[in-house]
């Protein structure tokens, strides 16, 4: 076992106190601040880069409210082949997020091997009812919706990827 100190303090002499160190800790730490700067540049060179989880696209909601922002603008002047709108007049304490609820529930009961999910569904609708009212209340100068507006709710597969989604795609005022 080596029992040489790291460090020893001595007087020289002026009687002011010398502390040395042996070379061998001395080489040791010369080793490890290289190795530090080396990893320090590699680092900023970006060569350590490692996502930490694969590149993710935006999610199926935000892919819905996007489709349908570019239909409400005419940008795309159709939503997909298979895709039903749901035209429903809003009643006395109804909005757009709860007919697009209930949309979606008559449909997941009526198919049953091919539901909404419903998780997916509530982020799409409220970006897209969020959107649709700003919009309405741009477009008409309300400050909110009436009843009789007329909502109308898409469900299909609005953003291609195969499984069925549910969105607000319009408001209309009716109630004049």
């Amino acid at each position: 076992m080596n029992t040489e100190r790291f460090t020893s303090q001595n007087n020289n002499e002026d009687d002011r106190p010398v502390i040395e160190i042996p070379k061998s800790v001395v080489k040791i730490g010369a080793v490890a601040l290289a190795t530090l700067g080396v990893a320090g540049v590699a680092n900023a060179l970006g060569l350590f880069y490692s996502p930490k989880s694969p590149e993710k696209g935006p999610s199926p909601a935000h892919q819905v409210a996007q489709v349908v922002e570019d239909y409400s603008n005419g940008v795309i002047t159709e939503l997909p082949e298979d895709t039903e709108i749901h035209t429903v007049t809003l009643k006395e304490g109804e909005n757009p997020t709860s007919v697009a609820e209930t949309a979606m529930e008559e449909y997941n009961e009526k198919n049953p091997e091919n539901k909404i999910d419903p998780n997916e569904a509530r982020s799409s609708v409220y970006e897209t009812a969020i959107y649709m009212e700003d919009l309405y209340k741009h477009e008409t100068g309300n400050t909110g919706i009436r009843p009789r507006a007329t909502v109308d709710v898409a469900i299909g597969d609005i953003n291609g990827d195969g499984q069925p989604s549910i969105a607000v795609t319009k408001i209309e005022d009716k109630s004049k």
